[in-house]
């Protein structure tokens, strides 16, 4: 298992709200392997200029293909930005196909919670079905 340190993009207000994010995106096979991790390249850059985020971490657990992103943003408006721009939103498409069943749970976080807790999101996205 590898878990990337929290990077951060702003601090937070301890007292406002922000929304969180985990998200499950497991590899239905190998097939899909290398193409993945190039858009998981590229969004990182997304990132790096990404209006609104407040922070994220990636786990992956490479030899079972299942990968999970846990960020923090400023507000819904900021994380739809995101995910609708590019190149973000040309790999949800062209990773369909080799995509097993995401998941994706969002959740109101106060600033005090930034950075999120791993423990925190992947209970979350356990107990929630698919």
């Amino acid at each position: 298992m590898v878990v990337s340190p929290w990077q951060s993009h702003q601090r937070p207000d301890s007292n406002r709200e922000f929304v969180g994010l985990v998200s499950y995106l497991p590899l239905k096979g190998w097939r899909g392997f290398i193409r993945f991790q190039r858009y998981v390249r590229r969004i990182r850059r997304q990132l790096e200029t990404a209006e609104g985020l407040v922070g994220y971490s990636l786990l992956a657990r490479f030899l079972e293909r299942r990968f999970w992103t846990l960020s923090a943003w400023d507000d819904e408006t900021s994380l739809m930005a995101f995910v609708l721009s590019e190149p973000h939103r040309t790999a949800m498409k062209d990773l369909q196909p080799v995509m097993g069943p995401t998941k994706f749970v969002r959740w109101r976080v106060r600033g005090s919670e930034v950075p999120l807790s791993w423990d925190e999101g992947l209970r979350r996205v356990e107990s929630t079905s698919t």
